[in-house]
């Protein structure tokens, strides 16, 4: 018996090709389930993708157990073996006198977000300030297109527009609140 060009003899592997359906996360590409609502590895919400029908392989064995080849397209993509981003790579946003907020992948701090109880006093900041995100093992920030912007070691950065920000760089949003970045 052939199967995708091989024989197939007793005891040997052969992959066998499955069409299965499958929601692909924007933020971090992952292909989830479709009855998933949230991206299993970042926590996306993923309730608004349609399924989509996707080949994948797996390996037969003679004992009738599948396996999963791995998967080598994401190796490298700075993830850590079955955690989460959110549970492996938290930032901190610290100020002098002792203020700190934990930032996470897919967090938004402002006035009305996340860091709310340190960030309301300073009216520079909008409610919905600035987005984070953890990429390709790399913390990225996006302004939400705030009323006095946010800057990166003093430069303004675009909206709508993702900047890296490394250990050490600072980070304000507005004249009067600035935060040192730490990744933990």
């Amino acid at each position: 018996m052939k199967q995708g060009g091989r024989s197939a003899s007793p005891g040997c592997e052969w992959p066998e090709i499955f069409m299965v359906l499958q929601k692909i996360c924007d933020t971090c590409g992952m292909a989830n389930p479709a009855t998933e609502m949230i991206c299993m590895r970042c926590f996306s919400d993923i309730s608004g993708k349609k399924p989509v029908e996707r080949k994948t392989i797996r390996q037969r064995e003679e004992k009738g157990v599948v396996k999963k080849p791995p998967d080598r397209r994401f190796a490298n993509i700075g993830f850590d073996e079955g955690r989460t981003i959110r549970e492996i790579t938290p930032l901190t946003l610290s100020m002098s006198p002792g203020a700190v907020i934990t930032v996470h992948h897919g967090d938004t701090i402002g006035r009305d977000a996340v860091g709310r109880t340190i960030l309301q006093q300073y009216n520079g900041v909008s409610r919905q300030h600035a987005t984070f995100k953890y990429f390709n093992g790399k913390w990225l920030v996006r302004d939400e297109n705030s009323t006095n912007g946010t800057y990166i070691q003093g430069k303004k950065i675009s909206p709508d527009k993702w900047y890296e920000i490394k250990d050490g760089d600072t980070i304000s949003f507005s004249s009067n609140c600035t935060f040192m970045v730490q990744t933990i």
